[in-house]
């Protein structure tokens, strides 16, 4: 083990940087989502998975859909050890994995398959499995990640395995051209908000640049006014409240008109509860004159009097109960939703007095809002028929496209405003779960037919450099390349790139500024492992 550690270290003294994937050491490289490099070093003492002592010769980084592998081991010999120190980073967290197991498999060139397992080491995201070949052969390399939730298979390609030690260690190549590399490790990389991306092909639209706003359509809000004066009272289930979610025909409140002066439904309400005492109480008057009437002890004159105040009572309590039902029944006039939706204003609360046409309530739905976006007259030429939208909130660099909210264009004017000198371009779009609220000041971008075809990568990877755009290219797991680039153009949150990088390599999309501190001293990034 000793020796592995010693010939790594020499490795790094001779600067051996480029890439070895080439037949001059035995592996031929098989999975284009990979890279294959010679160490540039070893790290720290051996054991201490701080400054985790890496196997020393090859290196490869190799994607799946769940994890990053970023690996290092030294050429196979038979009979001799050859450790990994396989790194796994899980791509939905750009994490480590701290828990599972990584199985290496040497498999083919005529010989039984070896299968050599390891425990994760005391560092989370670390394993070191411990290969010791005994067939002198060419064989298929893979190492497999079964972690929980994850499991991810990267299959690093073919490797010869030399019948000797000094056969597989002269199989390196020898000190090439140096290539100037960022080291950012993988125990940085953990600790911080990091992330990679992939340079994709693809189309971009050129955007114009535009103040704009977030609204609802006329369609899609709704203000309640009272229909006549009179008194506001909650329905059964209690007075509304703002936020609450409303479906279209939901009470809202009742109005008791008022039936002019000061006449109202209260007034009505204690009229008839009044007329009805008063009618219960002649009721009673004319029974108890009844049966005296029978006992002989008044003359019949009593009865026919509390007759007669008993049949005026009715008449009273009837025509009491008719007035009120004529403001309204027992209920007043009833205010319902007319759109289903949020109440986001309410101007009047339960017992208060209202007048005809005083707005009460505000039903907003905001399952679809829209995106108003003012393009300058300047900018009009270049606009033609607009081809889609995005959008972001001042102070924040998060993208939202319309693309992916279900956008699509509602108007386009023909023509600007002459007091603005602007033209508004409307789009319309989702908003699940209400995230975004009506009158949102906004930058939006508009893009017309004007577009780029080549790299794309993400707005994040790249830094202001002392005025050069710059990003972090990875040449493996724990080194990258600086490259200055030229933008083509913007598109929402994505970059499209005409010189400065190619497809198929990957960018550090979160985290950049960290290495290109880290290109001016350890001490300026955090610390890693020790070389």
């Amino acid at each position: 083990m000793s020796r592995l550690i010693y010939l790594a270290a020499s490795l790094l003294a001779l600067g051996l940087t480029a890439c070895g994937g080439g037949d001059d050491h035995g592996h031929e490289h098989a999975d284009e989502g990979g890279h294959a490099h010679d160490a540039d070093g070893g790290h720290a003492e051996e054991g201490d998975d701080h400054g985790h002592g890496h196997g020393g010769g090859i290196v490869v980084t190799d994607y799946t859909e769940t994890a990053e592998l970023f690996v290092e081991f030294p050429p196979f010999a038979v009979g001799r050890e050859s450790p990994f120190a396989a790194h796994f980073t899980r791509l939905d967290t750009f994490g480590p994995v701290s828990d599972g197991e990584a199985i290496v498999r040497l498999s083919g060139g005529g010989a039984a398959e070896e299968v050599f397992r390891a425990e994760p080491a005391p560092t989370a995201g670390i394993f070191r499995p411990v290969a010791v070949p005994r067939h002198a052969t060419r064989r298929r390399v893979t190492v497999e990640l079964r972690s929980g939730d994850v499991t991810s298979l990267h299959d690093l390609g073919e490797y010869q395995v030399y019948r000797s030690a000094s056969e597989a260690d002269s199989s390196l190549p020898e000190h090439g051209e140096e290539q100037e590399l960022v080291p950012f490790l993988k125990e940085q990389q953990w600790k911080v908000d990091f992330s990679t991306a992939p340079i994709v092909s693809g189309r971009l639209s050129r955007s114009i640049s535009a103040p704009g706003s977030l609204a609802v359509s006329s369609n899609a809000q709704s203000v309640i006014s009272a229909p006549a004066d009179g008194q506001l009272s909650a329905p059964s289930g209690g007075f509304p409240y703002l936020g609450v979610g409303l479906s279209r025909g939901e009470i809202l409140a009742r109005i008791a008109p008022r039936l002019g002066g000061d006449l109202d439904r209260a007034t009505l309400v204690a009229d008839m509860n009044s007329t009805a005492a008063a009618l219960e109480a002649a009721r009673r008057d004319y029974e108890r004159a009844e049966g005296l009437l029978e006992d002989g002890a008044v003359p019949r004159k009593r009865l026919e009097e509390a007759e007669s105040a008993l049949r005026q009572a009715e008449a009273r309590a009837e025509a009491a109960q008719t007035r009120l039902n004529a403001a309204g029944g027992g209920g007043g006039v009833t205010l319902t939703a007319p759109i289903s939706g949020r109440l986001v204003e309410i101007n009047a609360s339960d017992g208060n007095f209202v007048s005809a046409g005083e707005p009460l309530f505000r039903i907003v739905n905001d399952d679809r809002l829209r995106l108003v976006a003012r393009v300058a007259e300047a900018d009009l030429p270049g606009l033609t028929v607009p081809q889609g939208a995005w959008f972001k909130i001042p102070g924040s660099d998060v993208v939202y496209d319309l693309e992916n909210l279900d956008g699509r264009l509602v108007s386009a004017q023909i023509g600007d405003d002459p007091r603005t000198r602007t033209l508004p371009v409307m789009f319309e779009f989702n908003n699940p779960g209400a995230r975004f609220s009506p009158g949102t000041s906004v930058i939006a971008g508009v893009r017309t037919s004007d577009g780029f075809t080549g790299p794309i990568i993400p707005a994040s990877a790249v830094i202001d450099d002392a005025g050069q755009d710059v990003v972090y290219v990875m040449a493996d797991g724990e080194n990258w390349e600086r490259r200055v680039v030229r933008i083509a153009l913007r598109d929402g949150d994505q970059l499209g790139i005409s010189s400065g990088v190619e497809t198929g390599e990957r960018v550090v999309s979160q985290g950049a500024y960290l290495v290109h501190l880290a290109a001016s001293g350890p001490a300026e990034a955090g610390h890693g492992h020790a070389h």
